[in-house]
């Protein structure tokens, strides 16, 4: 079903047009056995045409006639007629996303000629090395010794002070995180395992590596409450209430990204692994891929989209729970992953296809019908509809199951 869903594109699923490079970064390993390697190579080197300047990287390509209006900061580039790039600046992770697709790619095909691939005059390989800096030169907290952005939920791209949320603005609250900088951290070892920079580049990198890891913990790790905080911002205030401990909300993802990048001892991903399952458990849903726990309260986030229980607000992804089980099985959850991964796998099995995201009743987004018992969806605030034949979803899912399948042959 899986490499069915992937034969359809590189898009992200039935109602985007648009490759998304966070989306296509996650599911590229297994896209690249069900279309040709070619069409993965020519998505990625599309990106670099749209390349700024100052190194960004943006969030994703388009034909031209596809182009969605709501995405409004959009560019064309005359070295590629016909395509269309968006730019979401509110986030930090487009960078690292473009960097691991492409460690991935060399990986997954061992076509090493793709870093040396030019663009504009310059090659693959110095193009990512731009786009990491970018982060550290134009989305740097000096203050924090980290990568800032919007205060946007867990990996999300939505910020909270306005309808629309996807670019910055004088209003904008920036703020440190950790999914963001766990992911550059994750970018940064794929980029070193290339072996393909100068000395001196090579030890710059990982420089900046070691201070990263360690400003993640200083900043960050709340020992008190044995987890991450969702925000430090970088100006005085905080965009929400007075009365929001923020500090007591839990992300799910940013925090197995942390666990993949070895950045808690045995301890405290235990006590991360705990937090994730008692998210679950608190909030009824089926999964977890729910996040983040508690759901932020109704108007701390200006979009319709992102009331509580919806979309990103607590609503419930495979394709981000599949991860989650990937990183805690690696460091030694096997059984407890495998168990995690179940209900994923069997909801597909049961709608035959692959949603974009579930309500916590596990009802796919936009779907009317509700399962006997339930309370449905009054309440809630408008929901954010779901694509189907998300491949997210079916790249991250299969991902995992290899990975049970891989690490228990070890055991």
């Amino acid at each position: 079903m899986a490499v069915t869903c992937l034969q359809g594109g590189l898009n992200a699923g039935s109602h985007f047009h648009e490759v998304w490079i966070r989306d296509l970064n996650t599911f590229l390993l297994p896209a690249l056995e069900a279309v040709p390697p070619q069409q993965v190579r020519g998505a990625l080197l599309e990106f670099l045409h749209f390349q700024g300047e100052d190194g960004n990287i943006p969030d994703g390509v388009v034909a031209e006639q596809q182009h969605d209006a709501y995405y409004k900061n959009f560019q064309r580039a005359a070295s590629l007629p016909g395509r269309m790039a968006m730019k979401h600046t509110v986030s930090a992770d487009q960078e690292s996303s473009f960097v691991q697709a492409v460690v991935r790619y060399v990986r997954g095909t061992g076509d090493r000629s793709l870093l040396e691939e030019r663009v504009g005059g310059l090659s693959c390989l110095d193009r990512m090395e731009a786009a990491m800096d970018f982060l550290w030169r134009c989305r740097w907290s000096a203050a924090h010794g980290l990568i800032c952005n919007a205060a946007t939920l867990d990996w999300h791209d939505v910020q909270p002070e306005d309808t629309h949320g996807l670019e910055m603005t004088a209003a904008t609250h920036r703020a440190v995180g950790v999914y963001s900088n766990a992911l550059a951290l994750l970018a940064l070892d794929d980029l070193l395992s290339l072996n393909a920079l100068s000395a001196a580049a090579a030890g710059r990198w990982q420089q900046r590596s070691g201070a990263l890891a360690l400003a993640i913990r200083k900043v960050l790790w709340d020992a008190k409450r044995g987890k991450f905080v969702p925000h430090r911002y970088l100006e005085e205030g905080s965009p929400f209430p007075p009365e929001l401990d923020e500090d007591a909300i839990f992300f799910p993802l940013g925090t197995a990204l942390a666990v993949r990048a070895g950045l808690l001892t045995a301890e405290e991903t235990a006590r991360s692994w705990a937090a994730t399952l008692e998210a679950v458990r608190r909030a009824g849903a089926a999964s977890v891929g729910f996040s983040p726990w508690p759901p932020y309260p109704a108007g701390c986030y200006a979009a319709k989209g992102i009331q509580p229980w919806g979309y990103a607000n607590g609503g419930d992804w495979t394709w981000w729970g599949a991860q989650i089980v990937a990183a805690y099985a690696q460091a030694g959850y096997l059984l407890e992953g495998y168990e995690a991964l179940l209900p994923m796998v069997n909801r597909v099995l049961r709608d035959r296809e692959f949603f974009e995201w579930y309500d916590r009743f596990n009802v796919p987004a936009g779907k009317r019908e509700v399962p006997a018992g339930t309370q449905g969806n009054q309440g809630w605030g408008a929901l954010a509809l779901g694509a189907s034949q998300f491949r997210g979803a079916a790249g991250t899912l299969i991902q995992a199951i290899d990975l049970l399948h891989s690490l228990a042959r070890q055991a």
